[in-house]
């Protein structure tokens, strides 16, 4: 592997390793699965610290780009593109409510809504009956007079994530997913469960598969916009209850 690596500037110490090492691995010079050089040869390569070099890679780790493993066959090794990364700041954010109602429900909204129209594009009839699988799965656990929102919130949260899946787009998906897994937090303290919330749910879902269904993406995108714009102007008005 030939890497032609820059040298130092004044300006800047490890965030120039960590800049370059990046451009490297995003323009293709090093692929998922290699190993970057050794610290020393790159301490060389850089003309820099050891130190310089151990806080770069650290950085890098923490982007995701790298995995740092030890012994023998260790070293910096590679990673392939994934959200992971994004997924561990956004959970970040809402587990530890550094995100407002009102943030939360303007990007659900955008979210939600955008995945409800694309579902309505593209669903297949194998994914419109994936929905009604779970649609069907949610009825039946209604039936049985839940006294709390845990076991509806994840039959829930699988709808919606089915719906962004069906449109085929990774970033939304893991969006979707991560606001799902955490969302949690924000409903447990602000969503007082009662059966009459729970029909209203129930019906919402109901009425955004039937759009989806017939293929009808405005209806479908509004249906869910308006679905979670219910439930956040409920958990707002808790909010302010609270002071």
């Amino acid at each position: 592997m030939a890497l032609t690596f820059s040298k130092m500037k004044p300006r800047k110490s490890y965030q120039h390793v960590v800049e370059e090492i990046q451009s490297a691995i995003f323009d293709g010079e090093i692929q998922p699965g290699q190993r970057l050089p050794s610290e020393m040869k790159l301490k060389d390569m850089f003309e820099t610290s050891r130190g310089t070099v151990r806080e770069a890679l650290r950085v890098l780790e923490q982007k995701g780009l790298v995995t740092i493993r030890t012994g023998v066959k260790g070293g910096a090794l590679v990673e392939p593109a994934n959200t992971e990364a994004m997924k561990e700041s956004m959970t970040m954010l809402i587990r530890h409510k550094k995100v407002s109602l009102t943030h939360l429900a303007e990007f659900r909204e955008l979210l939600e809504g955008h995945a409800a129209e694309q579902a309505a594009r593209l669903a297949t009839p194998e994914a419109v009956k994936a929905l009604t699988c779970i649609l069907t799965e949610i009825r039946a656990h209604v039936k049985t007079g839940p006294e709390d929102w845990e076991t509806f919130n994840r039959l829930d949260a699988r709808f919606h994530q089915m719906l962004a899946e069906i449109g085929e787009n990774p970033l939304l998906e893991a969006n979707l997913k991560t606001i799902h897994q955490n969302i949690h937090a924000y409903f447990h303290q602000f969503l007082p469960f009662s059966g009459e919330l729970l029909a209203v749910n129930l019906d919402d879902l109901s009425a955004i598969l039937s759009a989806v269904s017939r293929g009808e993406v405005k209806e479908a995108g509004d249906l869910a916009r308006q679905h979670v714009a219910r439930f956040s102007k409920l958990m707002e008005a808790r909010s302010r209850e609270r002071g």
